[in-house]
């Protein structure tokens, strides 16, 4: 179900319970149902929150007050006693429903909320529609203070999994696994066979292994039919392959499972566009870089204002070709404040990081980005491991999985508006089944 629809079902429960509460004699007044991620932060910082996750945040939660008219006066109600049925009510109409009255700690019986867990993706599609128009592109530092959401070209999205519903797509992927006597005979139906089909051609190519037909598998398909020198792995110079994720977890003392989630969700899925690693330009940090460099960026603004501006916009991002031609363009100006102004690869780690990463300079940074998929997801163990949220760092916090913390610092205080969160943890616990 999409959080829109959960959201509708939330408040006919609360309608249901303002109505039970006035007929037992109650006076109720509302309180606070939306909550921003600011707010939250303070309540974290505050102790009065564990986690960056709320059902506040998602509009599934509610406070409020009760009161008795005693007709000379008005008295607040807040024992767990007097409200009990109150409770009860909210909990029995929908199993998903609770009462703050029955926490063992924080009582408070003025809370209600739906609790809504983990969503598969789809779950989310009316606030992110991945599969029809945008593409994710993961944020790893503090000047993207919310999510960004980056137009891509249609063409590139021809990501085919279980449960897919192009059936003209599905039976051109059948055919040419037929080809490879991978299946049988065509369907139209993204099966249990055809997954199973592409989960062994992409563990025999070095593709990541995850049954999802996206322009890798698709690019490497199309080489293994065309190449009589099948496995056609001689395409696969660039990408990251599943050997990589496991190495990487073992390096991070992680399961598997967390690294591919997180692989799943933050990264930008091809950390290379015609061989060149994929970058976002951000004009805004170039500016702040010109400044570190002994620069006047407000001299410099004539006929470079879609590459240099104080403050942060979406106004200029481009394809992949644009935001190379953007890169190139400042580089003219200053090279290194340039290339440390972008974010580069399948993380989309900020260059201007390059130094707490351990790397000799920017330009080692960035030849190291132009190697391989491999070096990328090196770049990223090495952010996890000092980054920090709450002076814990975050390889620490996906090892207690505490997804909303991770996408939080990971994707800045914006996360929720994308469900990062719900995505990583429900992607973990695919995986992991």
């Amino acid at each position: 179900m999409s959080l829109v629809r959960e959201q509708v079902k939330f408040l006919k429960d609360i309608r249901s319970l303002l109505e039970f509460a006035e007929s037992n004699g109650f006076l109720v007044t509302g309180g606070e149902l939306e909550r921003k991620p600011e707010m939250q932060e303070i309540y974290l910082r505050e102790g009065r929150a564990k986690t960056m996750d709320s059902m506040h945040l998602r509009k599934c939660a509610i406070d409020l007050n009760f009161f008795k008219d005693l007709g000379v006066s008005i008295e607040w109600v807040s024992s767990i006693n007097e409200l009990l049925e109150v409770g009860k009510h909210w909990e029995g109409l929908d199993g998903r429903n609770r009462w703050g009255g029955r926490y063992s700690t924080n009582i408070d019986t003025a809370h209600f909320e739906r609790d809504l867990g983990a969503w598969p993706t789809s779950a989310v599609s009316d606030l992110d529609q991945l599969s029809q128009d945008f593409e994710m592109v993961a944020v790893s530092n503090e000047d993207r203070p919310t999510a960004i959401i980056k137009m891509v070209d249609a063409g590139e999205l021809v990501n085919l999994h279980r449960g897919s519903q192009d059936h003209t797509l599905i039976l051109r992927l059948q055919e040419k696994l037929q080809k490879l006597k991978l299946i049988d005979t065509p369907s139209g139906e993204f099966d249990s066979k055809t997954e199973a089909a592409v989960i062994k051609f992409q563990g025999d190519n070095d593709l990541i292994v995850d049954g999802i037909v996206g322009p890798k598998t698709w690019n490497t398909l199309d080489a293994a039919l065309t190449d009589p020198a099948y496995p056609a792995k001689s395409i696969n110079t660039l990408w990251l392959a599943d050997a990589d994720i496991t190495d990487a977890a073992t390096d991070l003392d992680l399961a598997p499972e967390i690294v591919r989630a997180v692989y799943k969700v933050e990264s930008s899925g091809r950390g290379f566009v015609d061989g060149f690693p994929k970058t976002l330009f951000e004009g805004h940090v170039f500016w702040k870089q010109l400044r570190k460099y002994g620069l006047d960026p407000a001299r410099l603004v004539a006929g470079n204002r879609d590459i240099l501006y104080p403050y942060g916009t979406r106004d200029y991002y481009g394809n992949a070709i644009k935001e190379r031609d953007r890169l190139t363009r400042a580089q003219l100006i200053h090279s290194a404040a340039a290339l440390e102004s972008a974010s580069w690869g399948l993380f989309q780690i900020m260059g201007y990081h390059w130094s707490d990463l351990g790397y000799k300079s920017i330009d080692e940074y960035v030849n190291c980005m132009k190697l391989h998929e491999r070096e990328h997801l090196k770049a990223f163990c090495k952010f996890i491991k000092i980054r920090t949220f709450r002076n814990k760092p975050l390889v620490d916090v996906l090892r207690d999985q505490e997804w909303a913390n991770f996408a939080y610092a990971y994707n800045g205080a914006g996360y929720r508006a994308n469900a990062y969160d719900d995505k990583l943890e429900a992607a973990f616990r695919k995986l992991k089944n």
